[in-house]
């Protein structure tokens, strides 16, 4: 069968159509690849471990009280937020991430599950400076037993990493000490902060510019007659005229012990109210990673 030039001529254009669409799709590829991330890379494994250090000195953690119900984390490079995980599972070796380089600054944030939406904080651009100064509100009245962590990725490629988690709030104990009788009623912190920073600043201590105070009163329904931990979490705050005020009965007598705190509520730490027939103590404990030393608070009665 002979081949003539018009069918040769067909087959050529045939070619040529078959390599202009197989160069379509090369450039099809190379667009998705710049889509993802502009480097045309694949995303590569990081596994955190987190860790909690246990209380030091007199301070001891409560059973629960280092419970993570919910994690999420963010990466910035170059002061933009890049990449969002929310509901992070842990295994048996930490929290699989999948990052696009192992540069950058990652953060975590565990227990503000419908507090914080990151990917709402993505879509609008945050910068890191900003995303620092992320404050959070009560929960249901409560301040939100939050932990956060930063971790600074070196370049290196090293994909396992540990990133400590301190806690965001501070814990009131009572430690009743009386030799006869005593029965706490009420307990009550005037002018709380009802938001605080999620990270610690680099100024110190701050509470959020625009942050209301009321009083937080605790009102036991069984009066307590021995000593109890973790009353009342509040958030790190800067002091703005703090009470605390206890109603009990000492030995048949009922008594209003009150002090003005002296200095900033420290996040992570524990203050322990040591109530006595005439008088109370507050004295700051230190605790997971690692609860702050702060200094005494000696309490009188309002008779």
């Amino acid at each position: 069968m002979k081949t003539t030039k018009k069918t040769m001529m067909k087959m050529k254009n045939l070619g040529l159509v078959g390599i202009a669409f197989l160069g379509l799709a090369f450039t099809a590829c190379s667009n998705d690849n710049e889509g993802d991330g502009g480097l045309g890379e694949t995303t590569r494994p990081l596994v955190i471990a987190t860790r909690q250090i246990s209380y030091e000195g007199a301070g001891q953690e409560l059973a629960g009280e280092n419970s993570i119900t919910d994690m999420k984390a963010c990466v910035f490079e170059k002061g933009i937020m890049t990449k969002v995980f929310e509901n992070l599972q842990p295994t048996a070796d930490g929290y699989n991430l999948q990052v696009d380089s192992y540069d950058g600054t990652i953060y975590m944030v565990a227990n503000a599950d419908g507090m914080l939406d990151l990917k709402q904080m993505q879509t609008e651009g945050i910068s890191e400076e900003e995303w620092k100064t992320t404050a959070l509100g009560m929960n249901e009245g409560k301040a939100a037993n939050v932990f956060t962590g930063m971790l600074t990725l070196d370049g290196q490629g090293q994909s396992a990493q540990t990133l400590t988690l301190k806690r965001g709030v501070a814990r009131f104990d009572l430690n009743v000490n009386v030799a006869g009788s005593a029965s706490i009623e009420r307990l009550t912190l005037k002018n709380v902060a009802q938001s605080g920073y999620l990270f610690s600043q680099s100024e110190g201590v701050k509470s959020p510019t625009d942050v209301t105070r009321k009083d937080m009163e605790v009102t036991f329904d069984t009066p307590l007659t021995a000593s109890t931990p973790a009353v009342l979490y509040v958030y790190e705050q800067e002091n703005n005229g703090m009470e605390v005020s206890i109603d009990a009965v000492i030995d048949g007598q009922h008594k209003v012990l009150t002090k003005t705190l002296e200095g900033n509520l420290k996040r992570n730490t524990i203050y322990t109210i040591t109530v006595r027939k005439n008088d109370i103590d507050i004295v700051v404990k230190v605790g997971i990673d690692d609860w702050e030393p702060g200094t005494d608070t000696e309490i009188v009665p309002q008779l």
